[in-house]
């Protein structure tokens, strides 16, 4: 999306001019639609001041980088595990969304899978390639790179916290579904807005008259690529329908196992007609 401001009374789930700034956080704002309850951030990373030039890896951001490596990888077991139980991985054509280092993206390979990454994090994808072999895009799925090279390519797509950071969640999931083949699926996960410490900061904001947001600011951040939206399970489940998508799998926090209570996982396929 190509535009130089956004008026943030327009919400960016439904469309609506119906959001108001609600939740006032030390740095920004939480906006919350009265149409349909969506919460967004006033930040988008497309109206932000741009880094100057590329990142370079140095000493510093390696230790960063390598000290974090190892912390999900329980959770993208788990992630494969759930991925292997609706699809064939041998010979799939797979694209991750937000690839980080490329450890979810090795997996898939180590199974069979033919499989490309989008990371836009330079620093990350110069450490996938030094280290893991991995050459991640910098392109996003929006761009024409794929959008013009890759329309109806790939059995699987996968966005593993990644639809709480992008700009404008419609969009984006709209354009990874037009790069899946009719059947193909698209799997993700993000933090639900529906758990008790969200909930509770809403209430204790109200009551303290805006004195006290509690645990609020940890769900959002201002920094480029954060968190900009918290879903809940029924709005991100609509907003894959409306894309496209036939829900074939839908856990909300505090109902499953396999990643975490505080995790919304959905996994929906294309239908053959789109």
């Amino acid at each position: 999306m190509d535009i130089t401001e956004y008026n943030f009374q327009r919400c960016k789930l439904c469309g609506e001019t119906a959001a108001e700034p609600t939740y006032s956080l030390s740095d920004s704002t939480i906006y919350v639609c009265r149409c349909c309850d969506f919460h967004f951030l006033n930040r988008l990373d497309c109206l932000s001041e741009k880094s100057s030039g590329q990142e370079h890896l140095n000493e510093k951001s390696r230790h960063y980088i390598e000290s974090r490596m190892d912390e999900n990888h329980h959770l993208h077991q788990n992630r494969l595990a759930f991925i292997a139980s609706y699809l064939h991985l041998s010979q799939c054509e797979a694209l991750d969304i937000g690839a980080g280092l490329g450890q979810f993206q090795r997996l898939l390979n180590n199974r069979g899978a033919r499989t490309m990454g989008i990371e836009p994090s330079s620093l990350r994808r110069t450490y996938a390639w030094e280290k893991l072999g991995l050459d991640l895009h910098g392109e996003l799925v929006e761009s024409d790179y794929w959008q013009t090279r890759f329309i109806q390519h790939f059995d699987l797509i996968t966005l593993w916290d990644v639809i709480e950071h992008v700009d404008f969640p419609h969009q984006t999931l709209e354009s990874a579904i037009k790069l899946l083949k009719p059947g193909g699926i698209l799997c993700l996960d993000t933090p639900s807005r529906e758990v008790f410490p969200y909930r509770f900061s809403q209430k204790l904001y109200r009551l303290s008259g805006g004195k006290i947001g509690l645990f609020l600011p940890s769900f959002y951040s201002t920094v480029r690529y954060g968190h900009k939206q918290i879903f809940t399970q029924q709005q991100l489940s609509e907003l894959l329908e409306r894309s496209g998508l036939e829900i074939i799998s839908s856990v909300s926090s505090g109902t499953g196992k396999l990643f975490s209570n505080s995790k919304i996982v959905l996994a929906g396929r294309k239908t053959a007609s789109m």
